[in-house]
């Protein structure tokens, strides 16, 4: 299968290729301007296809979706497309974990990624066995293929199913319908470079002949990084085999190595997407020897939009995707890696007007994950420590994940109906069977009010879920001392003293409800807010059984050697700590309110927006509570200074400022300001604050060649960052050292 995919991508490429090559034989027409020569406002006006089946207005969205243009993300001065989100989004900040860049939203910041659901073009692209959306695309140095992102903030499970629990991030890639006039062709040649080694080169081309169109992007790149600093976190005992601190292990911040390909074809109804990413990074906080992570991501996906008439269409598609992860330090041994396959298919039927004023779509979904294959290497395991493990035997005694297979069905409906011109009322439903965890139904209703032409609103209310990711049920970590979920329940048999069975995992539910307010004060001055109030339960959290060693002398309750629980091809047995760790379902629930507002003005010069976000804990449970106090919580901690429950490594209080202005045709200047206050560490220590403030400008020395520079954190501020630890770990740290100094890249790009 890996041969066919690969050979299957090829083709893809060559056909695109050789089509751009066909379309440059074609007259190009003066009058198809590249999608960067759209204003910012045209851009923002774009429909939106991430939130709903039967609505794209953007001004009649059922749930909180911001969009970043691609220039807006060129000249942003970030150095990710992560860190490029947390400039733009009210409500989303990244965090960092030991081995991980979290996505956070609303306050929530999980101990991996996988409540949080990547798209591109629509597809869900989430690796379901453990870390969510793939590192090659969120945390790679290079996202330049980008034309623009919709962001939902809040769940997003009714349209998108589990994964779509705290936010949404759907990529739109160029294509060939970007371009005007029946036959345009357009290519972009780039070259970028900065400090610490940074390197990035891109091709990027788009065509069109009547219903045939095309687009792909070449692009290679890779960032030295920065030295990680000597503080906080670094601090940290390193247990790799060289001893010392993690500072000592010689990380460099978010250095990455990064291949990227991309193509789209469309013709009439149908289209076709696929892309290959690869992508190498430092997990800079980690303290062991598996402290370089590696994922090559090859997808395929096919759609085909069937006209039943006028106002009915069907719409169809199937997706492939080979998600391939390797493991190794920093001096290149190999610690491991795993490979999943993920298949995809969906019909969703669309019916305007069956009566007037009347949108509706059902569809059906099907996804299969093939999880615990051996990668490209051959290997299937995964070891902590250099000289520790036989490489020979690795992949039987260090298993990383048992070979399993889960299939999500599902079957969804959704309605929009205009009451009248100014009263608009929806409401959708998703039905989701998972192989392990059961069925849930998930429910959207609400309601849009337009008072006059410039002032709307919304009432909304949604549900969002994320069921245990796949080791949960596969199992693996074999000798790390993972407990998979079907062992919970042989706890109290494999007579560990003082531990009862647990229950198996369920979906963590999260219900929602928005209140939201968009008002154009002046002809291109507009208000947004959206007030949201949030119940969470079954939050799905990490648990860990640990004895103490037997004692020589009298044993206590608290020493005992761990035994193996569980029998035959499903036994699991212990760490080398003694102990072991699982997923669970913490006990109790949170609730959470907050606010996002943003006031922007447009104008042919200028676009600047100011937003801020709040984000308070409402109340918890006296489970909740007493996780939160002992250090137990995924989401909150106690705060030792005002002995209050707050939420864990994440601002509570977020500025935003972005402009973009255009003193004369030719020349964008750019600043964005982020202003975060200070946070709450695992334990229960307040961190600092920070104003990040970046700058950006570009200018076109010739009418196609255009040069750029960004500068990233001008004001060179660098207290340690909010940073997450595992529940019961040693990992309580105070920040980890992970923003960069004041730092620099420039980009010369030439359009054929």
């Amino acid at each position: 299968m890996q041969k066919v995919i690969r050979f299957s991508l090829v083709l893809l490429i060559c056909a695109v290729l050789n089509s751009t090559y066909m379309f440059a034989q074609q007259p190009a027409t003066p009058s198809s301007p590249n999608l960067e020569d759209l204003s910012l406002e045209d851009l923002l006006n774009v429909e939106i296809s991430v939130a709903s089946n039967v609505i794209s207005d953007k001004d009649k969205q059922p749930a909180s979706v911001t969009t970043i243009t691609r220039r807006q993300l060129e000249l942003s001065g970030a150095r990710t497309l992560a860190d490029a989100l947390m400039f733009f989004v009210p409500g989303f900040f990244v965090t960092e974990d030991q081995d991980d860049v979290i996505m956070a939203f609303r306050g929530l910041a999980p101990d991996n990624n996988s409540k949080v659901m990547l798209l591109i073009n629509g597809q869900n692209m989430n690796t379901e066995f453990f870390w969510g959306p793939p590192y090659a695309i969120l945390t790679a140095s290079n996202y330049t293929f980008i034309e623009r992102v919709e962001v939902i903030r809040g769940p997003g499970s009714v349209t998108l199913g589990q994964g779509a629990l705290l936010g949404v991030i759907n990529i739109v890639t160029a294509k060939g319908t970007d371009l005007k006039g029946d036959a345009a062709l357009g290519i972009d040649a780039s070259v970028s470079a900065g400090a610490d080694n940074f390197l990035l080169g891109q091709v990027m081309g788009r065509g069109k002949v009547g219903d045939a169109k095309v687009a792909f992007t070449i692009s290679r790149g890779a960032y030295g990084g920065q030295q990680y600093r000597n503080e906080g976190n670094a601090r940290r005992e390193n247990q790799g085999f060289a001893g010392g601190t993690a500072f000592d292990m010689g990380h460099r911040l978010k250095r990455n190595d990064n291949l990227f390909v991309q193509g789209n074809v469309e013709y009439k109804g149908l289209e076709i997407n696929a892309l290959y990413a690869d992508n190498q990074q430092d997990l800079y906080n980690f303290y062991r020897d598996r402290e370089v992570f590696g994922q090559a991501l090859a997808s395929i996906s096919l759609a085909y939009k069937f006209d039943l008439s006028k106002d009915i269409h069907l719409k169809t598609s199937a997706s492939f995707i080979e998600d391939d992860i390797r493991l190794s330090s920093l001096t290149g041994t190999t610690m491991g890696g795993t490979r999943e396959d993920r298949y995809g298919a969906s019909a969703v039927l669309t019916a305007d007007n069956l009566f007037k004023g009347n949108k509706l779509a059902v569809g059906v979904e099907y996804r299969r994950y093939e999880m615990g294959k051996q990668n490209r290497f051959g290997n299937n395991f995964i070891a902590n420590v250099i000289g520790k493990f036989n490489p020979a035997t690795a992949n039987k005694d260090l298993v990383m994940g048992y070979r399993n297979d889960i299939n999500v069905i599902s079957v969804f409906a959704e309605d929009f109906y205009s009451v009248t011109e100014q009263l608009d009322i929806f409401a959708a439903v998703r039905f989701d069977n998972h192989t392990y965890w059961g069925s849930n139904i998930a429910p959207r209703f609400g309601a849009l009010f337009a008072a006059n032409k410039d002032l709307r609103f919304r009432l909304s209310y949604q549900m969002g879920l994320r069921g245990g990711v796949g080791l949960a049920y596969s199992g693996g970590y074999r000798n790390d001392g993972y407990l998979r979920s079907s062992n919970l329940q042989n706890i109290e048999s494999a007579g560990i003293p003082g531990e009862t069975n647990r229950p198996i995992v369920r979906p963590e539910i999260m219900n929602n409800i928005e209140f939201a307010v968009n008002y154009q004060i002046v002809p291109g001055l507009h208000l947004d807010a959206v007030g949201f109030f949030n119940i969470v339960n079954s939050v799905l959290d990490v648990g860990v059984i640990y004895k103490d060693v037997i004692s020589p002398t009298t044993p206590k309750p608290d020493q005992f050697n761990m035994v193996p629980v569980g029998s035959g091809s499903t036994r699991d047995i212990p760490g080398d700590w003694n102990g072991f760790w699982f997923f669970k379902n913490a006990s109790g629930s949170l609730s959470q309110w907050g606010a996002e507002a943003t006031l922007s003005y447009t104008s042919d010069m200028w676009n600047v927006s100011v937003s801020h976000s709040l984000v308070k804990v409402a109340s918890v449970t006296a489970e909740q509570e007493a996780d939160a106090r002992s250090g137990n919580s995924m989401y909150l901690a106690q705060d030792k200074t005002s002995n209050s429950i707050r939420h864990k490594v994440y601002p509570e209080n977020v500025t935003r400022l972005n402009v973009l202005a255009t003193p004369f045709k030719g020349f964008d200047v750019a600043v964005n300001g982020l202003l975060y206050s200070d946070w709450l560490a695992p334990d229960g220590s307040v961190g600092k604050g920070a104003f990040l403030l970046n700058v950006g400008a570009s200018y076109n020395i010739l009418p196609n060649i255009e040069l750029s520079i960004n500068i990233a954190n001008l004001a060179n501020q660098t207290p340690l960052y909010p940073m997450n630890a595992n529940a019961g770990g040693p990992g309580l740290q105070p920040g980890a050292p992970t923003i960069e100094t004041t730092t620099f890249w420039g980009r010369l790009r030439v359009h054929f």
